[in-house]
Formats: C-alpha cells, sequence, structure tokens
C-alpha cells in the first residue's frame, strides 16, 4: 500500500513556492540518527509516494535481521501534499481537479535518509542504488571518518596486566 495521510482536511492545496512552510530542523546537514546518509542538491524536490514507498522496500533489504544486529534505518520524509490531477477527456473548467497521488517537498541540501550500523561498502552500495534511482543529484555523507562497529557477535576477553 502507497503512502499518503490517513485523514486529510483540505483534499487540494495551493502551490507553496517556497520553502518556508518546512520544518527548519529538516535544513539541519549533520547526521542526527545515522552514521551514513543521503543528501539532496535538487531545489524543490517533489519525492512522490510511490517513489519513497519503492525506496522504503529496496532499503528494507539492507537491515535485514536488525533484531540481531542493530541495523537501523530512516526515512526522514513523508508524503503530506497532495498533487492534483484532471481526468483525461474532461473540458475545461469546473474545478481544480481529484487529488491523484502524494507527495513530500524535499528541501535542498537536507539528509532525508540515514543508516546505522552498516558495513561502509554494503551502505555506501544501498546509498548509490537509490541515488540512481531517483532523478536529480545526491551525494552520500557518513558521519565518522573511521568506522567503528557498535557491535560485537562474539564477546573476547581480554586480560589486562596491572603492575604495581
Amino acid at each position: 500500500m502507497l503512502l499518503r495521510p490517513r485523514k486529510a482536511l483540505f483534499k487540494s492545496s495551493h502551490k507553496h513556492r517556497t520553502l518556508k512552510t518546512v520544518n527548519l530542523n529538516f535544513h539541519k546537514k549533520n547526521l542526527k540518527y545515522g552514521q551514513f546518509g543521503l543528501v539532496n542538491y535538487n531545489t524543490n524536490f517533489l519525492l512522490f509516494n510511490k517513489h519513497l514507498f519503492k525506496i522504503k522496500i529496496f532499503l528494507k533489504k539492507s537491515v535485514r535481521r536488525s533484531n540481531i544486529t542493530n541495523r537501523y534505518l530512516w526515512v526522514k520524509s513523508f508524503p503530506h501534499i497532495p498533487i492534483t490531477k484532471k481526468v483525461i477527456g474532461s473540458r475545461m473548467g469546473k474545478g481544480k481537479g481529484k487529488p491523484s497521488t502524494w507527495a513530500a517537498k524535499i528541501p535542498s541540501k537536507s539528509i532525508f535518509i540515514e543508516v546505522r550500523n552498516l558495513r561502509p561498502g554494503r551502505a555506501i552500495h544501498f546509498l548509490l542504488q537509490v541515488a540512481t534511482k531517483l532523478p536529480g543529484r545526491f551525494k552520500i555523507v557518513k558521519k565518522y571518518e573511521q568506522w567503528v562497529p557498535s557491535i560485537a557477535f562474539k564477546k573476547v576477553h581480554t586480560q589486562s596486566n596491572t603492575y604495581y
């Protein structure tokens, strides 16, 4: 099932040509949750609900067995803007049209996908695949230069020699 809001107060909306209505916390360029992220470099980029749904399904492959490996995925956008379309073959006039799809407006230079506890090669591979599937320019950012795994599968007991 494609992503869309459960309830909408108004079924059709005006074109918001400025990004002043978007939450200012979304403009932060630092990774908040994960170690790797995908940054949008397009201006006034609309991500439609079918694209967002395909991205989520594709990225869930990367976080398989997340209960064992502590892998996490954050998609920090949700389609809440209705996109209307008139019926094909209808005459001119008589209103704007019914909503056909929903979209999310993603500001430029903002991180909208984050991944944590994946190996660096695998994270870069999956995020590159997502970047090639979407139209426009995107960039992969990482939080740490030296990747340090935050989970160990085997406990290693080390003896510390203390000399007095």
